[in-house]
């Protein structure tokens, strides 16, 4: 009886720690227009709507960019759809930054 017990608190910790390693991660958008591009230092700044998800107010924001080909065919001035994943209020990275049609 306390080896059947000992096997099922086993197989629920492993469970339990296999699902938490595969947690999803909230993504989130923004939609605005690109301010600047620095593709050295893997970032770009847009100036973008609120986002209501994180009561983010609508303003020019910074994101890290996640790889440099994100950045490809991407300049300043084009309207951008950004999705991204925050730590918080003051660092976010995005993943996809696609131009938007006019």
């Amino acid at each position: 009886m306390k080896t059947t017990f000992a096997r099922i608190a086993a197989v629920a910790a492993l469970t339990l720690s296999a699902l938490s390693a595969n947690a999803a991660v909230d993504s989130y958008s923004a939609h605005g227009s690109v301010v600047a591009v620095d593709a050295a230092k893997d970032k770009i700044t847009v100036q973008q709507d609120a986002v209501t998800e994180l009561g983010w107010p609508a303003r020019t924001f910074t994101y890290n960019v996640d790889g440099n080909n994100v950045l490809k065919g991407i300049s300043v001035g084009q309207t951008v759809d950004v999705q991204f994943t925050a730590d918080n209020a003051f660092n976010a990275d995005a993943h996809f930054v696609t131009p938007v049609s006019q």
